[in-house]
């Protein structure tokens, strides 16, 4: 194997392990911050971590648009 697919796949794992890092640690300091066990944690700022990892690996969420009926009136 040459030294340039050796970097390649360096490079793959770290661009894949630093947001899974991520999103562990925000979940599980999340989770602690909702039991109580961290009291000074901003929660907004870990969510917001969570939504822009998440969102990385490309899972969004979809709300469905609700249309409503000329019936109901």
């Amino acid at each position: 194997m040459n030294n340039t697919k050796k970097n390649n796949i360096i490079k793959q794992l770290f661009h894949n392990i630093i947001p899974a890092g991520v999103l562990t640690w925000s979940l599980a300091v999340l989770t602690a911050s909702y039991f109580g066990m961290a009291k000074s944690v901003d929660s907004a700022f870990i969510s917001s971590l969570v939504t822009t990892v998440l969102a990385s690996y490309g899972i969004t969420k979809v709300q469905e648009k609700k249309e409503k009926d000329d019936e109901d009136f």
